[in-house]
């Protein structure tokens, strides 16, 4: 009665932990920054973006993306309060292959200066800002040898599977010991 139970718990435990929510963290380092002229091995951006594989293609598309945070500035839902305006326009990502994204982000344009930024994944993260008497800004250009680092944070079912995996395993043990 016992085995049936758990083997019908571990299927409902793994066809929601495929339907549910992931979150990834990535860097990008090495890059070309335009301005100086030169390759910055070191030079890196970062973020993280959580998605639900909602039609179970393997292909998390924009749509599917619940969260999205590039250098600490969120682009999915409320952009901040320093943020006028911000979007992520484009985005896919396959586990295992290219991540692909498209942001912009913008200041008060009416404000006494204004700063704003885009990143284009594969061409450039550009950030400017512009004051009465002056300006500045940076680019960093992908090269071929800006390397992308990827890591999926686990999900609680993910844990959930795993505890019950582990029950099933000690409760296999303990009955083989018992025979």
């Amino acid at each position: 009665m016992l085995k049936p139970l758990l083997l019908i718990a571990a299927a409902v435990l793994a066809s929601s932990a495929h339907a549910a929510s992931t979150s990834r963290d990535f860097t990008y380092t090495g890059f070309y920054h335009a301005e100086a002229g030169q390759f910055l091995p070191n030079a890196s951006i970062y973020g993280y973006f959580d998605s639900d594989d909602l039609n179970g293609n393997g292909l998390i598309e924009r749509s599917e993306v619940t969260s999205f945070v590039l250098n600490s500035q969120q682009y999915v839902g409320w952009c901040g309060a320093e943020v006028f305006m911000c979007g992520l326009f484009d985005f896919s990502y396959t586990p295992g292959g290219a991540l692909n994204f498209h942001t912009s982000w913008s200041t008060d344009p009416w404000g006494e200066g204004v700063a704003g930024g885009s990143a284009i994944s594969g061409v450039e993260v550009k950030e400017h800002s512009y004051w009465p008497g002056g300006s500045a800004s940076y680019t960093l250009r992908w090269t071929e040898d800006t390397i992308l680092s990827m890591s999926p944070v686990p999900e609680p079912a993910t844990y959930g599977m795993l505890a019950l995996g582990l029950g099933v395993l000690a409760l296999s043990a303990r009955r083989r010991s018992r025979s």
